[in-house]
């Protein structure tokens, strides 16, 4: 911070005169208020001849030196200009600081006066004022933030009610997606608006230069186990990783922030991607460094939000080894799950009825649930659970679960009896859900097995 400590105007002439030219330095102001290390940073010098002043003057040099009598200028401006009584004239002058921290400076002007009363010639001025300026440290750093976005999540300027979304008129551009490269022009907020897989990416300059040359790349691959294939099993080998860039990005200013939406374009696969913003600093090219610097942000795209739960699950165990599966499909997560399949999974001791004990759910939103009933046959002495898997689509992602119900125990339970079940069980990464009561149906849509067959149930 530039602190103006002592002005001291010190007149060179007549031991008891005052001087006819009546120069002052009114101010020094630097180009920054934190001058950081390495930047050449300005100095606006205004000198001024007082309206009372008898006498012009010619300033025949403005300059600046370092703390020290024996100082040399760090600059000098020579033959600046004349001033009438009441003038003032700007100089700049420009300097660089090797180290941080306080440094006093102290800056020199050198005025002839015109002659006066007969004088053959006029009187030297010289007038001086002292700053300090407060040096900051040189630091290069960006903080790249990213955050996945559903198509939804964008909004042109008419559109409101969406809170959570990301207007158009907030962005700079858009990249990726096609090999589009960074789009500024015209076309850029429809190309947000019809992005496949959009992820917000703010690059955020938190150090004390510029970034120059500023340029983002996304790099991605599937998360294993994360999606399936068309048939339920885990197919991420082999599949082709996301690779968008590099494209260039305006130069960020300290405390600055550029935000651009990158479309990843057309996803089946939830992956690791991430963005990687390269970039270069003028004080890097001054001390002859060549290598870029880098910040990095990773994130799991497409955003899962959705999480499915078999919950307040009643179990009967029939004659033969049947058993029937009472319960709710729920929907605990922020996003909504699409082209729902539950069905019975074969385990040692359950398989499913000769139908498959499948049903199209459909549609289950944030917070809702859907109730349905399977039936399956299990050995009570080999199987304790009978597992459920979930098939759904969340952001054009298949994804495949599987949570498990407790078979009743058969000795409380005996021959064609029932038990409700205590807990739920999980596979697949879903964890414990906690305790489930026995509810009705009543009011609510499912569906029911009879003799194998599987039909659409409503209550």
């Amino acid at each position: 911070m530039l602190t103006a400590l002592l002005a001291l105007f010190a007149a060179v002439g007549g031991a008891a005169a005052v001087p006819d030219a009546r120069i002052a330095i009114d101010g020094v102001e630097t180009s920054t208020t934190e001058p950081v290390v390495g930047e050449r940073t300005s100095l606006n010098v205004t000198v001024s001849n007082s309206g009372g002043s008898p006498a012009a003057a010619d300033v025949t040099s403005v300059r600046v030196v370092g703390a020290g009598n024996d100082a040399e200028p760090l600059d000098k401006a020579t033959a600046v200009g004349a001033l009438s009584a009441g003038d003032s004239l700007d100089v700049e002058l420009w300097t660089r600081f090797d180290e941080p921290g306080e440094r006093r400076l102290t800056v020199e002007v050198v005025a002839e006066a015109e002659a006066t009363g007969g004088d053959e010639e006029g009187e030297t001025v010289t007038v001086t004022r002292d700053v300090v300026v407060d040096v900051q440290p040189a630091e290069v750093t960006l903080d790249l933030r990213t955050r996945g976005l559903a198509p939804e999540d964008l909004q042109s300027d008419e559109e409101e009610g969406n809170a959570g979304g990301v207007g158009v008129s907030g962005i700079e551009g858009i990249f990726g997606g096609g090999g589009g490269g960074l789009d500024t022009g015209e076309d850029a907020e429809e190309a947000v608006l019809s992005a496949d897989s959009p992820v917000a990416v703010t690059v955020v300059n938190t150090g004390t230069t510029t970034a120059d040359r500023v340029s983002l790349t996304a790099v991605g691959e599937p998360i294993a186990g994360g999606v399936t294939d068309g048939e339920g099993g885990a197919d991420d080998e082999g599949r082709a990783g996301i690779e968008a860039g590099p494209y260039v990005v305006e130069d960020v200013a300290p405390g600055e922030e550029r935000r651009v939406v990158v479309d990843l374009g057309p996803l089946d696969r939830r992956s690791a991607v991430t963005f990687t913003a390269a970039f270069r600093s003028g004080l890097d090219a001054q001390a002859g460094a060549g290598a870029e610097r880098t910040a990095t942000s990773t994130l799991r795209y497409p955003t899962h939000d959705a999480a499915p739960a078999v919950t307040d699950a009643t179990v009967e165990t029939t004659g033969g080894g049947e058993v029937l599966v009472d319960a709710n499909l729920g929907n605990a997560g922020g996003g909504e799950l699409e082209g729902v399949v539950v069905s019975v999974e074969e385990a040692p001791g359950v398989a499913p009825t000769p139908a498959g004990g499948e049903y199209f759910v459909g549609a289950v939103g944030a917070g809702d649930f859907v109730a349905f009933d399977l039936r399956t046959t299990a050995n009570a002495s080999v199987a304790s659970a009978v597992p459920i898997r979930i098939a759904y689509t969340e952001r054009g992602v298949r994804y495949v679960e599987t949570d498990a119900v407790a078979i009743p125990d058969a000795e409380g339970a005996g021959s064609g009896g029932s038990g409700t079940v205590g807990t739920l069980g999980s596979a697949g990464g879903l964890g414990s859900v906690g305790t489930l009561g026995a509810v009705g149906l009543a009011g609510a849509a499912g569906l029911a097995v009879v003799g194998g067959v599987v039909r659409r149930r409503d209550v």
